[in-house]
């Protein structure tokens, strides 16, 4: 059985140190999301660990946008190769520029 995005997602956040994790979170609950969507609350953030986060993006924002924000967020951390790492592998070849906009 073929990994889902949702596993993708949690061993990318994994591989953060847990510094970056911490501005990884941080940078989450100021990042502008699109009209229709809410930032996911700094005290549900606080002390959640990577798999929480993850189903905390796709509850807010479904998967397909809680990748683009995990890469997003990921590129404003200066974490470009995870966050290409991330957008490669979770099959999201087709998205907008994402990919163009961090190299």
């Amino acid at each position: 059985m073929g990994k889902t995005v949702r596993d993708h997602l949690v061993d990318t956040l994994e591989e953060l140190g847990q510094d970056q994790f911490k501005k990884f979170k941080t940078k989450l609950n100021a990042f502008p999301v699109r009209e229709g969507y809410g930032n996911i609350p700094r005290g549900r953030l606080e002390k959640a660990d990577a798999l929480d986060v993850c189903d905390k993006l796709i509850s807010f924002y479904r998967e397909e946008y809680a990748v683009e924000v995990t890469v997003e967020v990921l590129t404003d951390i200066n974490e470009r190769e995870l966050a290409v790492l991330d957008f490669t592998k979770t099959g999201h070849h087709s998205e907008t520029n994402i990919l163009q906009q961090m190299v």
